[in-house]
């Protein structure tokens, strides 16, 4: 067949062309721009989204309005999420006010938004005031940075009414912290110190990998929780009485789940003080359903009907806490702080024994008391079972010590 040289036909032909072509790019690139959109919320308050931009995505404008404003009903709202697809959602600033409070969110950014899932999302910073009964509040946060987002059965659950049925996944998280201070109702504010709590953070990571939804890796830390009550307060006196005139702590986790054999291994879970020292825990479950991390409420929890324990231990390595606790309670009893440790030391090699029924590794466990009593240093008590992982199930129903023996092997040492 060939083309023929027909100026008019062929003219019209390259136009209608163009104009269909035209029409579906812009069906794709739809760039869209929303001022001033104001969303109602609780106790007569509402949030403010001065611009909105949304760069190359397929819902209208028409759509964009109703998800941002609140005005589409929650099918609706779950619907455009799930179908939402976007290069960019940039939003320079949201201000949230109500009777008490005003908190400012400035410059929001999600980039990669695709059906449900949003390849980079960050927010710069935030900051607010509030009133409480004792005086004003302060909020002041640094960045947060979110890599990988899914909001797979989140989206699903919000149609039921109950977010809680349902689950998102984070790939990667970063906090740069915050600060916040706020009255102690109890404490007046021209109190020696003044009635201030100050509360900070320093940083916060996390980091996961998931098949689908389920988490299969996973680990976190958080540095530098530090709440520091003014020293006229009742948790202040209580904290000065320890030698504290706050609290500093940090927080580490890691674990992960073998989706074949079902078991999940909490390999690190510590807390640690400064100037009070570490706990940590470890803990090896079985018997893990897949639908523990991705299913409504009732299948969670139908879940781990099945799960088991094989083993558990929890070490404490000492910074500065046990000695501060000997003072405080010699102080209380009116003894010598090494008198008290005397009796202490007593009591774990005479009453352990006696209340785990003379089992061999209660001697150990007392052994091993007694020497953190005399040299506090560390203590690690591990737990493991006999023979098959003990379930949840049995452990509930089990009330006496001497029973459990039965089940498990305890070990005990310090100093280590």
């Amino acid at each position: 067949m060939m083309f023929e040289l027909k100026p008019r036909r062929n003219i019209a032909f390259v136009v209608t062309l163009f104009c269909a072509t035209s029409t579906y790019a812009l069906a794709q690139t739809n760039n869209v721009v929303l001022e001033n959109v104001s969303v109602a919320v609780k106790d007569k308050g509402a949030t403010v989204f001065k611009r909105i931009e949304v760069t190359n995505t397929n819902l209208t404008k028409d759509e964009l309005a109703k998800l941002f404003s609140g005005a589409a009903s929650k099918d609706d709202a779950a619907a455009l999420i799930k179908k939402m697809k976007a290069d960019k959602i940039s939003i320079p600033e949201a201000v949230f006010t109500d009777k008490d409070s005003t908190f400012t969110f400035r410059d929001f950014l999600a980039t990669g938004v695709n059906e449900g899932k949003v390849a980079n999302a960050v927010l710069k910073s935030v900051d607010g005031t509030g009133k409480s009964k004792g005086g004003s509040v302060t909020f002041k946060a640094g960045a947060l940075e979110l890599q990988g987002l899914g909001f797979g059965s989140a989206i699903s659950a919000m149609t039921g009414g109950d977010l809680t049925d349902g689950s998102a996944q984070i790939g990667k998280m970063s906090f740069a912290g915050f600060q916040m201070t706020m009255p102690d109702d109890d404490t007046k504010a021209d109190a020696p110190g003044g009635n201030l709590i100050k509360i900070s953070l320093a940083s916060l990571t996390a980091e996961s990998t998931y098949d689908g939804e389920i988490p299969l890796k996973g680990k976190g830390e958080a540095k530098g929780l530090v709440i520091e009550p003014p020293k006229n307060s009742e948790f202040g006196k209580s904290l000065a009485s320890f030698g504290y005139d706050k609290i500093t702590v940090g927080f580490v986790a890691s674990g992960n789940y073998d989706k074949t054999k079902k078991t999940y291994d909490l390999d690190n879970f510590t807390i640690s003080g400064v100037n009070a020292g570490a706990v940590g825990m470890k803990i090896l479950l079985g018997g893990i359903e897949p639908s523990v991390f991705s299913a409504n409420k009732e299948a969670k929890l139908m879940g781990l009907m099945g799960g088991d324990v094989s083993s558990f231990s929890l070490r404490f390595d000492n910074a500065g806490l046990f000695e501060k606790g000997v003072d405080f309670t010699a102080k209380q009893q009116k003894k010598s702080p090494d008198a008290l440790k005397k009796e202490w030391s007593a009591m774990a090699t005479q009453f352990l024994p006696l209340i785990l029924g003379g089992d061999p590794a209660s001697l150990k466990l007392a052994e091993a008391a007694a020497k953190f009593i005399a040299t506090p240093k560390n203590i690690t008590i591990s737990i493991k079972s006999k023979g098959a992982p003990l379930k949840f199930v049995e452990l509930m129903q089990i009330r006496d010590p001497n029973a459990l023996l039965k089940l498990v092997n305890i070990d005990a040492v310090a100093g280590q």
